[in-house]
Parts: structure tokens; sequence; C-alpha cells
């Protein structure tokens, strides 16, 4: 989903509540982050991301740039809502569940 008019499944439960610049924000970062990434691209974040393995913070920020599985962008839809995924690549969870992000 790409705007205010074409909002995610589920953007009415409680989970999932946010307010008008919050949605303009969520739909900014999709644009954002949503990127394809050939496998030399993934292989360069994941090597980059591994030399922050004792920094936690550093490690996640880098990591997320890395699509998430579709199972688990779903799962953590479900657990944390839209807000949680919000910085994530989710490009390969939109092409299996196109109208949940």
């Amino acid at each position: 989903m790409t705007d205010m008019e074409h909002k995610p499944n589920g953007w009415n439960l409680p989970i999932n509540q946010m307010t008008d610049d919050e949605w303009t924000d969520y739909f900014e970062c999709r644009k954002k982050y949503d990127i394809k990434l050939s496998d030399k691209e993934r292989k360069a974040i994941s090597d980059e991301a591994h030399k922050y393995l004792k920094d936690r913070k550093k490690f996640i920020e880098i990591s997320k740039k890395t699509p998430l599985f579709p199972e688990l962008a779903i799962a953590a839809k479900a657990c944390s809502g839209l807000k949680g995924l919000k910085g994530c690549n989710l490009s390969w969870a939109k092409k299996v569940y196109p109208d949940e992000f």
C-alpha cells in the first residue's frame, strides 16, 4: 500500500493506530527503505553488519537494510504493528503480501 487512500490491511486495528502525520511518515519510510537489492548488495550489507556484532544497536541499524523474509515480516506486523516495521526493508514481504504493508 502506498498512501493515505490505500492503507495496508489491518490499518484500523488498535496495534496499527497512527495519526495522519505518523501515516505520512510511514509511507515515506516505505519509499525510502523498500528497495530491491542484488545478492551482492545484500552480502555487502551483511558483511558490514557483521563488523558490529558487539554493538547491538549499530548491528540492527545496518541489518534492517536487508529485506525481511515475508514470513518474519507478517509475524512482526502481528506482534508489534506497522510502526515496529517502519525502518525495515519490506521489499520481499510486499511481493508475497502486497496488501499487508
